[in-house]
């Protein structure tokens, strides 16, 4: 144990200093005044002080504050549904944390490669076992931790009996274990056969194909959605508690295999997922500025007849139609295969409740309109569009002084907006479609005037989204000269805004009220975004 520790303490101690450095970096960063602070920044001994705290802070967050989400999650969601026809509250709570966690199992990998496993097993040469073992030390005990103070009590409130609430944290750690010991297995298996590199000659690794887990990981969870509706129409949840019994009990023969797995493979496991990541990062490097950046037709835009800076815009947006089209595709056909499964569902609602007006969808779309408003923040491609927009126009505009006028960045701002708006509407509109005819066919308007506010809710949030990422864009330029995201707090603002909008779909409002609140949070935003813009985007849109 005493090892363990000692090998977490440098494995932290070392997260920590690129925590603080990274902080401080961003506090240089930052648009405006960032320019004006030192590099001796670094030295100062109260700014280590301040960025220690915060580092701090954002390890505990990022330990505890999903788990959190998660048990709060699923505390409201189990019992909003059985709220909804006396569904057993306790089932739909485990069948969602089954649902969860078994998704999660296929991202958690103790060999990833971070700056932490480079610096200690390749640098500072600590044994590879060593940094393994204690890194999952370290993450099933915020687990257990995590899962004791939140999750216990949010179960035994969900109604989920006390034997069972207190097998929580050993069911979260069977998730990592089993799947892990698993995964070693498997590659000591190949390792013993000679099957050292794939086809491509890049080192096997323990997570193995990451196009067939992803297969499987989409699989299991639109598998899991269906099964997830029939279990609770059925009232079918001994199989899911047997489930959850299982899975706690095989954190045992899991760990068992992890220490099965051979001594001299770890640091060679370690160097494959080091190899692997720095390929997929290459590779993505590569289709990053592939994707951005496109061959110019000298023809295209010449029949527009707009001038100056509509001109500029219309011929930026017909030249990359097709990569924003493929992107769109893919929007379009995520929210199409939705609403194929919500049609299924909802047909068998239908056919089995005497009054439509009961429906779980139905429910759904006139009371958390939220959940639409988050499925636009997810779907919404300004930020895409954005990056577009830097790499195949501004990145060669901005050396020109008058595109960088007050003005000249005003105009573009604004023709950019209602561009990125209209090609985010197809997906809006295809759930405002469905929306309606759900409605419809379920006992139509409750008040007069629902159809319209449903429709216009979203098209007013796709607004809103579109008009912020093109807003973000121009006051924190978040893109490096080659086109990867260099801002820290574009990111953070991202996560912030996306967990507000997350936490909507558990809050009822009826459309007209959300429909209201969308006109005049978009009409706020889109007033205030144009001042700032022309005040502060001369000085932070540029080339970093």
């Amino acid at each position: 144990m005493r090892t363990i520790l000692n090998s977490l303490r440098i494995i932290l101690s070392i997260r920590n200093t690129i925590s603080v450095n990274e902080i401080i970096h961003g506090i240089r960063s930052i648009p405006i005044i960032g320019k004006y602070i030192p590099e001796t920044i670094y030295d100062v001994k109260i700014i280590k002080i301040i960025a220690l705290i915060f580092s701090v802070s954002g390890e505990i967050l990022k330990a505890f504050f999903l788990k959190l989400a998660l048990f709060v999650v699923l505390f409201f969601a189990s019992g909003v549904v059985s709220s909804y026809d006396d569904f057993s509250q306790k089932g739909v709570f485990l069948y969602g944390f089954l649902y969860v966690s078994l998704a999660g199992a296929f991202v958690y990998n103790v060999f990833k490669n971070t700056p932490e496993a480079d610096y200690a097993v390749f640098h500072l040469g600590m044994d590879a076992k060593k940094f393994v073992t204690a890194r999952f030390f370290y993450d099933s005990f915020n687990v257990v931790l995590g899962y004791a103070v939140f999750g216990i009590p949010l179960a035994l409130l969900s109604r989920v009996d006390w034997y069972l609430a207190l097998l929580l944290p050993l069911a979260g750690v069977g998730f990592k274990a089993v799947p892990l010991g698993i995964e070693m297995s498997v590659y000591a298996a190949k390792q013993a056969r000679g099957k050292k590199k794939n086809r491509k000659g890049v080192p096997v690794s323990v997570e193995g194909n990451v196009i067939v887990n992803s297969l499987v990981m989409s699989f299991v969870i639109v598998a899991g959605l269906i099964l997830g509706g029939w279990l609770t129409y059925k009232g079918l949840f001994m199989p899911v508690t047997i489930i959850y019994v299982l899975t706690a009990l095989a954190v045992f023969p899991g760990i068992l295999l992890m220490k099965k797995f051979p001594f001299g493979l770890y640091k060679t496991a370690l160097y494959a997922e080091k190899t692997r990541s720095e390929l997929v990062k290459e590779d993505a490097k590569k289709q990053r500025n592939g994707n951005v950046k496109v061959v110019i037709n000298e023809a295209e835009g010449s029949r527009s007849k707009a001038k100056g800076y509509r001109y500029l815009n219309e011929l930026f947006m017909k030249r990359h139609q097709k990569i924003f089209w493929k992107r769109e595709i893919i929007a379009i056909i995520s929210v199409l295969g939705t609403i194929a499964l919500m049609s299924l569902f909802f047909r068998f609602e239908m056919s089995e409740l005497d009054d439509g007006t009961e429906s779980i969808v139905r429910f759904l779309f006139s009371k958390h309109p939220g959940l639409f408003i988050f499925a636009l923040f997810i779907l919404n491609t300004g930020a895409y569009m954005s990056h577009a927009m830097f790499a195949s126009c501004d990145s060669s505009m901005l050396v020109y002084g008058f595109y960088r006028t007050p003005d000249a960045l005003r105009k573009m701002f604004r023709l950019r907006i209602m561009s990125v708006t209209k090609f985010n509407l197809i997906p809006a509109v295809l759930m405002a479609v469905f929306c309606i005819v759900t409605l419809a066919f379920s006992g139509g308007e409750r008040f007069f005037g629902e159809y319209l506010f449903t429709t216009l809710t979203l098209i007013v949030f796709t607004a809103y989204f579109s008009i912020r990422n093109v807003t973000i864009f121009y006051l924190l330029q978040p893109y490096a000269s080659d086109f990867a995201i260099k801002s820290k707090l574009f990111l953070y603002l991202n996560f912030i805004l996306g967990t507000v909008f997350f936490i909507l779909i558990f809050i009822k409002m009826p459309s007209w009220l959300t429909c209201v609140f969308g006109i005049l949070l978009t009409g706020a935003y889109f007033f205030i975004a144009d001042k700032l813009v022309y005040k502060f985007a001369p000085k932070t849109f540029r080339i970093k």
